[in-house]
């Protein structure tokens, strides 16, 4: 590996590690704002504090920096993670169904189709960290 190459390696992975961090907090600082949600479905209830809405907010700079890569590099495969995280994540929705997010003291219902976006996220997060450790 050249000497160029290593540089531009240590800079993808510093610029992936500032897409992360700046999805921890502004996923800490949604959690903080909104504070007091749960999921709740025919499994239960589920209380959500900080750590899960912080690490959904890494997931999505990481799939942001996916998709800054993909848009750099013309890289169709973005594409086809997102579109498999998507059927993954509607599986999930048919699997649990009936799913609602508790804010509040309100609910709000949770269907397939944000599901199926947030596992498109995920897809594509994942995406972001195969370029990463190309």
């Amino acid at each position: 590996m050249t000497q160029n190459n290593r540089e531009n390696a240590t800079d993808d992975k510093s610029q992936a590690a500032d897409f992360i961090k700046v999805g921890v907090v502004a996923g800490e600082l949604a959690a903080n704002a909104v504070g007091g949600m749960g999921l709740v479905g025919g499994f239960g209830g589920v209380a959500i504090g900080v750590a899960p809405v912080a690490a959904a907010g890494a997931v999505v700079g990481a799939a942001a920096y996916g998709a800054k890569k993909a848009i750099e590099q013309g890289d169709g495969n973005a594409l086809g993670a997102m579109a498999g995280g998507a059927a993954a994540g509607a599986g999930v929705a048919a699997a649990v169904g009936g799913m609602g997010l508790a804010v509040g003291g309100g609910a709000i219902a949770i269907g397939m189709a944000p599901i199926a976006a947030a596992g498109a996220v995920v897809g594509l997060a994942a995406y972001g960290f195969q370029k990463l450790f190309k």
